[in-house]
């Protein structure tokens, strides 16, 4: 008869999930791919990243649009008409006669004009277009750091998850051997049912954990599929080499100088004052003339009918002013308007600089403790490693019990996790340090 807790370490191990479901072998075939390919691909097939990119180019095309306001126009008119012969009447249509009228009509200009002067309407207008082509340009160069950082978060969150799978997996190792000898010293009577049922509980944990992580790999591949334009299915294999590992030190002022140099945010909302600045100069610009230039080709036939028929042709060139003093009372409010949205400009210039020194704080804060944990698991590892050991030597000779022996291999086990994490963890925060610099 088994005891009670031998009974209990049975039932968790026959509702274990493994039981139900197979463990998948579908990261067997994954795809080799180094960081720097990623990145590659991110740029070149990343759909948010060519939004920003069409919309820069629309930009571009607004400013030329913008600038053919300084080009003369020209428009070219024609018509032709067909005149019945009309009647006059005497009286109240008692009596009519027709007229032999000539029934042909046509008559052609050309008609061109072109601003000489528009109180600086036109040229506000096109450094404003050319101010919108300067934010679009930014918006690409902040959506590309943007999936950098996403690439390389995600690339070594899958090599994060390959290395777990890779201790877990020598651990199952280990307690494969160990569940041999324990089956044969529980037929002895040297080892109770118990221990044998909390080793194989042990071992279902492990494999619980690499099924997970498996499934980990499958998820974070998708994201990373879909941001550097691999069909979805695709399972990825990061190759990291050790040197990989930053060791360079970097302090907190220089990375906030540097982030207040390169961080696209920043230049964003400096271009957001001069916008405002711009919409201000194009309101003052209404109290202002503007002046234009026409010129005039014509051509009729016929000139004047029915007594003759001629042609006539003729030129007319000449200046036009056009000032719209109705609207002064207007343009003082929207002046008005204008230099208040200056002032909320250079508010959100302040802001953004702060928030920007919030980011590169946390995440420099967040890369010294990475390289601190380092040192720390690595004692750990070493601690854990000892103390097994030493519970494995007194297991081996009956001094200790598989329950010390279990807890020695989870601990060594989640040193050695914990480590592997705080190792692929500071290249993370090194590429994210690096993103709130504004140098990714």
């Amino acid at each position: 008869m088994l005891n009670k807790k031998a009974f209990f370490y049975l039932f968790l191990l026959c509702i274990n999930p493994l039981q139900a479901f197979p463990q998948k072998d579908s990261i067997n075939g994954a795809k080799v791919i180094r960081l720097e390919e990623a990145l590659l691909l991110g740029l070149e097939n990343n759909r948010q990243l060519k939004m920003a990119v069409t919309a820069a180019k629309i930009a571009n095309e607004n400013v030329s649009q913008a600038k053919m306001a300084k080009v003369p126009r020209i428009g070219i008119n024609g018509g032709y008409t067909y005149i019945g012969n009309p009647k006059l009447y005497e009286g109240f249509y008692e009596n009519s006669i027709t007229v032999d009228y000539f029934n042909h009509q046509a008559f052609a200009n050309i008609v061109s004009s072109m601003p000489l002067y528009s109180g600086g309407i036109i040229e506000g207008k096109i450094e404003q277009q050319k101010l919108l082509s300067k934010m679009e340009e930014s918006a690409v160069r902040m959506t590309q750091a943007e999936i950098k950082n996403a690439i390389t978060t995600y690339y070594f969150t899958l090599e994060k998850l390959y290395r777990q799978i890779e201790v877990t997996k020598q651990n199952i190792v280990n307690t494969d051997l160990r569940l041999k000898q324990l089956k044969s010293r529980v037929d002895n009577g040297q080892n109770l049912k118990s221990d044998l049922l909390r080793t194989e509980l042990q071992q279902s944990n492990f494999k619980v954990s690499v099924f997970k992580n498996t499934n980990d790999i499958e998820l974070v591949s998708t994201y990373l599929d879909i941001l550097i334009g691999l069909p979805t299915n695709t399972i990825l294999k990061p190759v990291v080499e050790e040197n990989t590992i930053p060791l360079e030190e970097v302090k907190l002022q220089y990375s906030l100088s540097e982030a207040f140099l390169y961080r696209e945010e920043i230049k964003r909302a400096a271009i957001g004052i001069e916008l405002s600045e711009s919409n201000l100069n194009i309101s003052k610009s209404g109290f202002f003339p503007s002046i234009n230039t026409n010129l005039i080709l014509n051509t009729e036939y016929p000139a004047q009918w029915p007594n003759y028929v001629n042609i006539i042709n003729y030129w007319a060139a000449g200046l036009s002013l056009n000032w719209d003093v109705s609207s002064f009372y207007g343009i003082k409010h929207r002046i008005r308007a204008d230099k208040l949205q200056i002032d909320k400009s250079t508010v959100a210039l302040d802001e953004v600089k702060n928030q920007i020194e919030s980011e590169v704080k946390t995440a420099f804060i967040k890369y010294e403790e990475s390289k601190r944990n380092i040192t720390t698991y690595k004692k750990d590892v070493e601690l854990s490693f000892s103390n097994y050991k030493i519970v494995k030597s007194r297991y081996d000779n009956d001094f200790a019990l598989i329950s010390d022996m279990v807890d020695a291999e989870l601990q060594l086990n989640n040193s050695k996790i914990s480590l592997v994490n705080a190792n692929l963890d500071l290249i993370i925060q090194y590429y994210s340090l690096q993103f709130a610099m504004g140098k990714l």
